[in-house]
């Protein structure tokens, strides 16, 4: 096995490639929060101002309408570090030694590839736990609208229009089941994946209504969701290297960064490598207006809502049976 704590450099190097080849949902969200914004925060929280909505009103033409003044309303989101992933192995000196050990394909490869897909599961909860003002169903066993995929998306993009969603950028992602129902559809359009990350790119299902399906491997079968780029607000922070180990190396890479530590173990005698960071998504809300264009405002706190995803409440017509359990109930 090759020596890391000869030639640091060169792994870390090595896990900056592994990472831009694993990222995941890290590529798909444009908010992204690391240690420039985080150093110095109260709290491990960022506040992140949110544009003012203000509506045109009219003035009259040849009468005069009377002229109301808005007020320049300046809302603000909070992004927080949540989470602290990590994923340490430990090589003994019997297998430092005796077994063939390649440092890359059997330590750093899986560890690397477990934070990613902590970092997608800590987006897809966050897209779990959100409130949404936006639902529609999808129930392929259904004799209505709701039974086809196209007037599904349709309904969504509506929705997210009458939301003022930007229409570029636009998403659906989904979990297996609601992949393999859409993928019996004869009309998907297809889509140039070469702008996705390189990972999610044998994910993609087609295109309907503007978004892109995208097959998320972190969500539950049944889950799914419309979705906009600008829907959540990743943070990840690479720690600092502690002086004590023996080497060490931070990376960053399409708004993932993670710090790798190598380090020995006097009371197991084993040589260890430690990947871990700082992390956090959360949704991003909007001002919530009233009917006359107004921020609402509730005992002088401006209101949110979120209202750049569509959550899918999906029905799967043919659940995979736990075989395992089967077996064994009958024994």
């Amino acid at each position: 096995m090759s020596n890391v704590f000869e030639n640091p450099e060169k792994f870390a190097g090595t896990a900056l490639e592994l990472l831009r080849k694993e990222i995941k949902g890290a590529g798909l969200f444009v908010h992204k929060y690391g240690i420039a914004d985080y150093s110095g925060a109260q709290g491990d929280v960022i506040n992140i101002k949110r544009p003012p909505i203000l509506r045109a009103r009219d003035a009259g033409f040849r009468t005069r309408n009377t002229l109301v003044v808005d007020d320049i309303v300046q809302g603000k989101i909070q992004v927080a570090l949540t989470r602290h992933p990590y994923s340490r192995v430990g090589l003994s000196p019997e297998e430092a030694t005796l077994d063939e050990v390649d440092y890359v394909r059997d330590v750093q490869a899986p560890q690397v590839r477990a934070m990613v897909e902590d970092f997608d599961e800590t987006i897809a909860g966050a897209l779990a736990g959100a409130t949404y003002v936006h639902e529609v169903t999808y129930n392929p066993a259904a004799v209505d609208a709701t039974a086809d995929p196209r007037k599904v998306a349709r309904r969504a993009k509506r929705l997210m229009d009458s939301s003022s969603v930007p229409a570029s950028g636009r998403m659906w992602l989904v979990g297996s089941a609601v992949s393999e129902s859409i993928a019996t559809l004869d009309k998907l359009q297809e889509v140039d994946a070469s702008g996705l990350p390189e990972a999610l790119r044998d994910g993609v299902v087609g295109r309907l209504s503007g978004f892109i399906i995208i097959d998320w491997p972190s969500f539950a079968d049944d889950e799914s969701y419309f979705t906009h780029e600008t829907a959540v607000a990743l943070s990840a922070v690479a720690p600092a290297v502690p002086r004590g180990v023996a080497a060490g190396a931070t990376i960053a890479s399409d708004g993932l960064a993670v710090t790798q530590v190598w380090s020995y173990g006097d009371d197991t005698m084993q040589d260890r490598s430690t990947v871990h960071a700082f992390t956090g998504a959360t949704p991003v809300t909007d001002p919530k207006t009233g009917a006359d264009g107004r921020v609402i405002i509730v005992a002088d706190e401006v209101q949110y809502e979120f209202i750049r995803a569509v959550k899918v409440n999906f029905t799967d017509p043919d659940p995979l049976v736990d075989e395992s359990s089967s077996s064994s109930a009958g024994v």
